[in-house]
């Protein structure tokens, strides 16, 4: 073996057990606060199936006023993100299924985050956002 090829594996396998011990020294409950900090998600094409067969859950909105009046799902709540209040859903139980979206899934993921340390526990985010939405043609409201 030269020594290039030597010097090349020697380089690639410290490079991966470095990789191996930063993984092992990460904290567990880092990781776990990562694996919480995500809200269950949905599909597109699985939640435009569920508002054809007219499921029951609340939809709700957390784009700004003005993105919610360029086009929103059929029958979703306005709830805006930046005002964004517990009070704001208390008439919902919390056991209801609550689906929540924005523009790519950043804010309704937060909003989504807080519903379900409030205790509501059938929460999911609209994966992509209403840009995966509009994506695959799928069709938008106006009031």
């Amino acid at each position: 073996m030269s020594k290039k090829n030597l010097l090349f594996s020697l380089s690639t396998g410290l490079g991966l057990i470095v990789a191996v011990l930063f993984v092992l020294a990460t904290p567990k409950k880092q990781i776990l606060e990562q694996q919480v900090n995500k809200a269950p998600t949905i599909k597109a094409e699985n939640l435009k199936q569920r508002l054809q067969k007219e499921d029951e859950f609340v939809l709700l909105d957390t784009r700004s006023v003005d993105e919610y009046n360029t086009g929103h799902l059929k029958g979703a709540r306005f709830v805006n993100f930046e005002t964004f209040q517990l009070k704001d859903v208390e008439d919902i139980s919390k056991d209801k299924e609550i689906i929540v979206y924005c523009l790519s899934g950043g804010r309704s993921n937060q909003v989504g985050i807080q519903l379900l340390e409030a205790g509501f526990t059938n929460v999911h985010n609209l994966e992509g956002g209403m840009r995966s939405w509009k994506e695959k043609g799928f069709p938008v409201f106006y009031d």
